[in-house]
């Protein structure tokens, strides 16, 4: 009996507030740009740490942040950018030191749960009747356990970590005016999975072939982990520039920040963070090479201001 009330359990997406269900928001911003749009993709070092707004403001081009989770892995978000980058799409990488390859299928369940499309971007996935079947139940039990953990926990919603904390860009907020506290995500950090390289080189490759812009950053970094890890990092960064096809727009230690411009994590920036990261980050792509036509059609647009003031003073 309790197994078939599963069954008649729905949740209501359009008004729940799950931070997962942010996807869906992201990819309707993306779906209702026309024309060239910039994609930033990573985990949720992009979801703590851009302003969106400003890079589109000063790149005169609509910005999209896909940022979410760095556990959903990096086949997973490079499958993610594939399904909704078009030709003349600029893709940014953003990628934490931490982010595995294949991710946690738990959290890509959940997320397929929330976002159907997502099911297709995990690498585990299978496409049989009888998987097909499995999900559909799974998704019914997942609903069941967590309806009954709300009722029984009945936790204070969480105002950082929810669905209305990200902006119409995709960006994090409500963290913005609270104040920093213990930094999670600290880590041992290895070396980096050449199964990794050839996924991002297979990336260039589809992209490429659509003419799909793409450069590599890595993601905020908190400096006393750096410094810790720097060793592997350095290691990393050497092999990364010796094998990688996308250009890297930053050195290894270029985004590495203070404590006190995180809020939560390693990764996740604070506001003063945030601003001072964003304008770097502005700056890298402005001098890139992949991007060089951004700066022409900068520079061209300010020139048309200058001699449009020029004008309305004569």
């Amino acid at each position: 009996m309790l197994s078939l009330s599963i069954v008649f359990l729905k949740e209501d997406f359009e008004n729940s507030q799950e931070y997962l269900l942010a996807m869906q928001d992201k990819h309707k911003r993306a779906q209702n740009i026309k024309g060239t749009k910039i994609i930033l993709a990573g985990g949720s070092n992009l979801v703590f740490g851009i302003d969106s707004e400003q890079i589109q403001k000063e790149l005169h081009t609509p910005v999209v942040n896909f940022g979410l989770h760095a556990q959903l892995g990096l086949s997973f978000i490079l499958n993610e950018v594939q399904d909704i980058a078009k030709p003349n799409d600029i893709v940014i990488l953003s990628i934490e030191h931490l982010m595995p390859t294949e991710g946690d299928p738990e959290l890509q369940k959940i997320t397929s749960y929330y976002n159907p499309s997502a099911y297709s971007y995990s690498s585990q996935k299978k496409t049989g009747w009888l998987e097909k079947f499995k999900k559909i139940s799974g998704n019914h039990q997942m609903l069941f356990k967590k309806t009954i953990s709300n009722f029984i926990e009945k936790k204070e919603p969480d105002q950082v970590y929810r669905r209305d904390a990200f902006n119409r860009f995709g960006d994090g907020i409500n963290h913005l005016e609270l104040p920093s506290k213990t930094l999670g995500s600290r880590s041992i950090l290895k070396e980096r999975s050449y199964k990794q390289i050839e996924l991002f080189n297979r990336f260039y490759k589809f992209a490429l072939d659509r003419g799909i812009r793409v450069v590599f950053t890595y993601g905020a970094y908190e400096q006393s982990e750096y410094q810790k890890n720097k060793k592997v990092l350095q290691e990393n960064h050497k092999i990364l520039k010796q094998h990688l096809k996308i250009e890297m727009i930053m050195d290894i230690d270029d985004f590495v920040y203070p404590t006190p411009y995180f809020y939560d994590s390693v990764y996740h920036l604070n506001k003063i963070g945030r601003v001072e990261h964003t304008k770097n980050l502005i700056q890298k792509i402005q001098n890139c090479a992949t991007l060089a036509h951004l700066n022409n059609e900068r520079k061209n647009t300010h020139n048309r201001n200058i001699e449009s003031t020029s004008q309305k003073n004569q």
